[in-house]
């Protein structure tokens, strides 16, 4: 068995498909399984990301679905003991079951978008995923909610107490498009006197510079460039200030608490499913954000009590769980 991924990842649409499929990765090479990602790009920061767990990359000359997507699977002679795991919002409803002819197929979706599903497995780690939404569209295996929230090994380890005093984390992905970064750490700085600010800045992320000036202004403010652990980074964090997706999901599995901005369409679900409080910031970081974690800040039990629930809602196994149907199915 391989497990073939094809996903995208780049800094104009950022890492997240590819960060989620690498838990999937992750666990899967831990048991010894053989791992090709099929990328649009292999930036330095997804091969940097390879090598640690030894998979391999694969550059794909071309669109999903075009003629250097076929030739790309067609070299790595796919057969039906090899799963190819799509995750990617170009794949459609022919592309999907073109794959099935000659391979195991799993795919990653979040929008529930095509008329059917023609594979063998149905990926949805957000909690308001429901098997119903799904029935009439593929008999495939489901794996849907937040037990299959797709969380990298370093977010279910313990790290020791940091020694900053009372902190706050901001991350907005790998690439943060939006420049969403920045404004809300000079938001909370100001909002915040007493608070020191932590900004985790993504691999694919074009603004460093800026960031890097904003923290040369803002003596509270600390940046760490694509550190070799973002958890250890979270860990003691008073407050994280993330955008919905696969970020919550680690948040909620370190037991931290979290403020959640919906940055995007696809990510409205968490407005009303989601494990933390959630924004609507599609329009804009919200005037009231610091008002807002201010409230949270000057509330210790809730934010204790908020971040309880939370990771009761994931236990940091869906990429286990996940892995271990592809070896059964």
């Amino acid at each position: 068995m391989r497990l073939l991924i094809r996903t995208e990842a780049s800094s104009r649409i950022g890492m997240g498909h590819f960060m989620r499929c690498f838990a999937i990765a992750e666990m899967a090479r831990a048991q010894g399984i053989k791992v090709i990602f099929l990328l649009n790009e292999l930036g330095e920061a997804a091969m940097a990301r390879l090598a640690v767990i030894g998979a391999q990359g694969v550059q794909v000359d071309g669109p999903l679905g075009g003629a250097g997507d076929f030739l790309a699977l067609t070299a790595l002679n796919p057969t039906r003991d090899d799963w190819l795991l799509i995750d990617s919002y170009q794949a459609t409803e022919d592309y999907i079951a073109l794959q099935k002819n000659t391979v195991r197929v799993a795919v990653l979706d979040d929008l529930n978008a095509l008329d059917r599903f023609d594979c063998d497995l149905i990926i949805n780690p957000a909690p308001a995923a429901r098997a119903v939404d799904y029935e009439r569209k593929s008999r495939a295996r489901l794996a849907l909610g937040a037990d299959y929230a797709l969380i990298r090994k370093e977010f279910t380890q313990t790290y020791p107490a940091p020694n900053d005093a009372s902190f706050i984390t901001i991350m907005f992905g790998g690439s943060d498009p939006t420049q969403f970064t920045a404004r809300c750490a000079q938001n909370l700085h100001e909002a915040l006197p007493d608070v020191l600010i932590r900004v985790i800045v993504g691999p694919a992320n074009v603004h460093t510079d800026e960031l890097a000036g904003l923290e040369r202004k803002l003596d509270r403010m600390r940046v760490f460039t694509s550190p070799d652990s973002v958890a250890r980074v979270l860990a003691g964090s008073q407050l994280v200030i993330t955008a919905a997706g696969g970020s919550v999901g680690e948040v909620a599995a370190m037991g931290l608490p979290a403020l959640v901005l919906v940055v995007y369409d696809n990510q409205a679900a968490a407005l009303k499913a989601c494990p933390y409080p959630a924004i609507d910031a599609r329009t804009g970081l919200p005037e009231d954000l610091g008002v807002r974690v201010k409230a949270l800040m000057d509330d210790a039990a809730g934010r204790a009590a908020m971040a309880l629930k939370a990771q009761a809602v994931v236990d940091g196994r869906g990429a286990e769980r996940i892995v271990e149907i592809m070896q059964y199915v």
